[in-house]
Formats: C-alpha cells, structure tokens, sequence
C-alpha cells in the first residue's frame, strides 16, 4: 500500500476509496491513483479483504431461466453497481422450479454471500426465511410479497398488462387471449391480474366479475362494447419460446379462435409468432400478437413484436442500489418496495 500511495503522492485511505469505490475520490485523483496500480502491477487481494470484514465480496443472483435474454440484461444492471463496489456474482438458475429454487437458497448460504438478489416464481415465505436468519440481505425482483427482511424491485406488472389490454382493446380486438406461465408467485400473476381488471373494466365497470374465474388464470372476460363473456381463453404454459408456441396453438385451435394474444414475455410472444406464421396467418390481419419485457429480439423478428418495454437492465441497478444500502446500514425500516414503470412500445404486430 505504501509504495502506491507513494507514487500516487496520496493517502492510503484515498488508494482504499478509489479501489473499493465507496467515497467520492476526485477524477484527477483517481486517474493518478490508478496509474499507479497499473505501473506497480497491483492486483486486490479478495481473500485477505474478506478475511478483515468477515465478507466473502460475493452477491447471489437466483434466476429462472438464463437463456432469457431479460436475465442477462438485469445482471448487467447489477454488475453495472456492484462492480464499481468491489462486489462479485454467482448466479443460479432455477428453471422456475420451487424445489430448486430452495436449493439455490441453500447453496448461496452456504457460498456465504453478502446479499442475495432472486427473480422469484415459486418461492414462498418460508423459504426465505433461512437466508434471513443467516443476517444476509435480500432483494426481490418481481411479485408484491411482503415480508420482513425482504425488499422487493418490480416493474409495474399489473398496470402494464392492464394497459396493453386495453391497448388491443382500443384497436378493435374483442377475444383477447393471454398466454401466461404455471401458477404461482411472481410477476406472471400480477400481469393476468391486469389483464382481467381492463377486461372486468370494458365489460361493466372497475370491479365486473370475471366470467368463467376460479382463481389464477382460469378464465377471461373479453369486455368492451358489443364484446361477449369467452371463458377459457386463457392457457397455462412455459416461459419459453416453445410454451408460447403451445399455447398460441391451444388458442388458435379453439372453435371461436382468439383475435388477438397477449403473452407473458417476449419470448412467448416469439413462439405464438412461429404459430401464426406456420399457419399462414397475417399477423395482425389475423390474429394480433403482443409481449411483455421489450428484449433486443423483439424488434428483430417480422412482424417486429408490439410488447410493454420492463426495463430489465433498471430493474437491475436499482435492486442493486437497494442491496448495498442494506450492506452499509443506510435503510433503517425492515422491508420496502420500488416500483419501475412499464411502458407501451407501438411496433407492427398488434
């Protein structure tokens, strides 16, 4: 350390803050801070560091399904924050599942990370309940869950699929369906949420029955002036380009086939294109097809993809912001939530 802040002609708590990136460090400051470390060769030393704050530098990420593009996006938002911060990743990828979901957990405790950040489908309460215990922070990304020790990060789920709904509604779609994934937690049901609250609004004001409901996404309205009541509408399938396609199929299939499909993601809505372009539907002339989450792939397919834009690389960051202010002791209140606007991106497929 001496021999940097020698040639640096700086303190060494001036070297600490421009390596650990905590403290504001003047921009001529840092450049001549750095150079040094360049000339000596230096490299941190993680292990020693760990060992004199009883942290490991290390933060778990627990995500459904990394071949979605949204995942890579929303752990570049958090690499964006915690690298800067001298902070590593270890990601694990769960497929959606509750079981390995848990097990994640388990392997993150046991890795000893200093916080856990997890897009969430199928984790309960109780799950999370051995990382708390640990004395590790914790973000969530998606879902309304509130628990104590948990903060929660979330696009606007719910207003989002409302707005796209009444979006189609507005040009003219009358059988709406939704593509959506199994039941559960997460950010899937607050967008069928949306998507029945517009419908149960078109058909017959804030708060009209939903026909055909039994809970989850079991049944739809199709409201609007003139529009019928079409239970079953809705079908349960995989976050995956192959579950849109299926389900697209399922609906498309139907006697009285939807108009238009709202799907869950981007990537379904990529699968339910495959359908219609198979069959040798017109998309929108035929069937409109919409997403949810704006990856890069979705103004590359053609008919470039109508979607809700849910800013993953955001999303990131600011979860990332909110673990660190756990790590520094600046949050005094035991849980909180932040929510992202969506925001309607008009392309050519609805």
């Amino acid at each position: 350390m001496y021999k940097r802040q020698e040639l640096a002609q700086v303190s060494a708590t001036t070297v600490s803050h421009t390596l650990n990136g905590r403290r504001p460090v003047a921009e001529q400051t840092r450049r001549r801070v750095l150079a040094a470390i360049e000339e000596l060769g230096y490299r941190p030393n993680v292990l020693a560091r760990g060992l004199r704050t009883s942290r490991s530098q290390t933060i778990g990420l627990v995500i459904p399904d990394i071949t979605n593009p949204f995942y890579p996006a929303l752990a570049r938002g958090l690499q964006d924050v915690l690298g800067p911060a001298g902070y590593d990743q270890i990601i694990g990828n769960t497929d959606g599942e509750r079981r390995l979901e848990r097990a994640a957990l388990e392997q993150m405790i046991a890795r000893q990370v200093d916080g856990l950040v997890f897009a969430v489908f199928n984790t309960h309460a109780e799950d999370l309940l051995p990382v708390i215990d640990a004395g590790i922070p914790v973000v969530r990304l998606g879902g309304r869950l509130v628990q104590r020790g948990v903060d929660v990060v979330h696009s606007d789920d719910e207003g989002g699929a409302r707005e796209a709904t009444r979006y189609l509604l507005e040009r003219g779609y009358r059988r709406i369906g939704f593509v959506c994934g199994p039941a559960g937690e997460g950010p899937a049901a607050e967008r069928v949420a949306g998507y029945r609250t517009a419908l149960a609004d078109a058909g017959g004001g804030e708060g009209a029955p939903v026909a055909g409901h039994a809970g989850g996404c079991d049944g739809a309205v199709v409201g609007g002036a003139g529009a019928e009541v079409r239970p079953g509408l809705v079908v349960r399938t995989h976050f995956s380009r192959q579950g849109g396609a299926e389900g697209a199929a399922r609906l498309l299939d139907l006697p009285e086939p939807p108009d238009a499909l709202l799907c869950a993601n981007d990537v379904m809505a990529i699968g339910a294109l495959d359908v219609a372009l198979e069959r040798g539907l017109r998309v929108p002339g035929d069937v409109a097809i919409m997403g949810f989450d704006d990856i890069e792939a979705a103004s590359m397919v053609t008919p470039r993809l109508t979607t809700m834009a849910n800013p993953a690389r955001e999303i990131g960051r600011a979860g990332a912001r909110r673990l660190l202010d756990r790590l520094e002791g600046r949050v005094a209140e035991p849980s909180s939530e932040m929510v992202i606007p969506s925001r309607l991106v008009r392309r050519e497929s609805a």
